[in-house]
């Protein structure tokens, strides 16, 4: 049976990038279940080149999965400046991809933000949203949502954005034209799509989670080549605390620039890439999060700077005082395990990514200072895709 979902993880890795390990079988064997009833059956179907991209594409459904909501992490979605963008489009339409869209909330999110800012409801905006689920992309064109979906859009903007139906909610015609859908394989497909021109915006948030280091570089290069002059590349919190790639690494280390008025026409720049809105500058050009304890924080401090240094040896002494100050300081901990990952300490990363997940959820009030900047749940998400991988 494992030898046959080792082929099944094969497939999924080549057509998707998901890395699938060893730890991840039993999950893996439940979505062949739902896709096909079992993995010989699948792989006997996967072998047939009329039978395999049906195959495949049902797998990939099940395999991809994930809840979404409206306005999902809004501090970052919010430092998106539509003014700039507008200006550096001048007479065009503000181009914006996102990708892995899954059922159509962020890119309607990014219409509605842009709508908000520029003064209208018929922004000269056009979303392209594209996922690799045909069954995401064709509830995303029904724009149909429940109502834990909306739960984090205030009530002035649903009933401008939204009216109810039948206990669901759904998305105006006004915003339902700002957005258009595609299919589009991120690892397989050309980038940007075919018969698309470069992007002033590109949205593509807690994907990386789930490749490899180097389809990650890979992926990387590409979206940036995909910007215009200017345009700006989002991408996740959990992508950015995984750090998967020193590419990503990078990223992760660059401030997020908030919206910025002004009556001058703006110049050409160059592209930008914005993290997740997790850190802010301390201390030069390291970045970090202010944590709950000052002792501890400092110690944190110090151990980010030993571990972006490329020392995990003393990041890991550092960050295990931190925890001795603060055993309840849940960052430190997922921190810990990245520096025992980069010092080759599976067994003891895992313990500590395990430590992170239990400690997160202790003592709410004490991460208010952290949960302006990154969710919980994001850095809850990075745990469990490390702990997946390292399995």
């Amino acid at each position: 049976m494992n030898r046959a979902l080792a082929k099944v993880a094969q497939l999924v890795h080549a057509e998707s990038g998901i890395l699938v390990k060893e730890g991840q079988y039993r999950t893996l064997q439940a979505a062949v279940s739902r896709a096909s009833g079992d993995p010989e059956t699948f792989l006997q179907s996967a072998s047939d080149p009329v039978a395999r991209p049906q195959a495949m594409a049902r797998l990939i459904d099940e395999v991809t999965i994930g809840e979404t909501f409206f306005l999902r992490d809004r501090r970052q979605l919010g430092s998106i400046d539509w003014q700039a963008a507008s200006r550096r489009a001048q007479d065009r339409p503000i181009r914006v991809w996102s990708a892995a869209c899954s059922t159509g909330e962020e890119p309607y999110s990014l219409a509605m933000l842009a709508s908000e800012a520029l003064g209208t409801r018929q922004p000269p905006i056009r979303v392209l949203a594209t996922d690799i689920s045909r069954p995401a992309l064709e509830a995303a064109r029904g724009g149909v949502y429940r109502a834990r979906a909306v739960r984090d859009v205030e009530p002035e903007l649903r009933r401008r954005y939204f009216h109810e139906q039948a206990g669901s909610w759904v998305v105006d015609t006004e915003l339902r034209a700002c957005v258009e859908f595609a299919s589009h394989n991120l690892v397989l497909d050309p980038i940007p799509p075919l018969g698309e021109a470069a992007f002033d915006l590109i949205v593509c948030r807690n994907v990386f989670i789930y490749f490899d280091a180097q389809t990650c570089e890979r992926l990387l290069a590409a979206l940036e080549r995909a910007l215009a002059p200017g345009g700006e590349l989002v991408l996740g919190a959990a992508d950015a605390l995984c750090r998967t790639s020193p590419q990503l690494a990078q990223i992760a280390a660059r401030p997020v620039a908030g919206p910025k008025p002004s009556r001058k026409r703006a110049k050409p720049q160059p592209r930008r890439t914005v993290p997740a809105a997790t850190q802010k500058p301390v201390r030069g050009r390291h970045l970090t999060i202010a944590p709950p304890a000052a002792d501890a924080g400092e110690l944190f401090e110090r151990g980010l700077l030993e571990l972006e240094a490329g020392n995990p040896q003393d990041a890991i002494a550092s960050l295990r005082q931190a925890l001795y100050v603060d055993p309840r300081f849940g960052l430190a901990a997922f921190k810990l395990a990245r520096a025992y990952e980069a010092a080759g300490d599976r067994a003891a990363a895992k313990r500590a990514y395990e430590q992170a997940l239990r400690t997160l959820v202790h003592d709410h009030d004490r991460y208010e200072s952290i949960l302006g900047q990154v969710e919980l749940a994001d850095i809850a998400a990075a745990c469990r895709a490390r702990l997946a991988a390292l399995r």
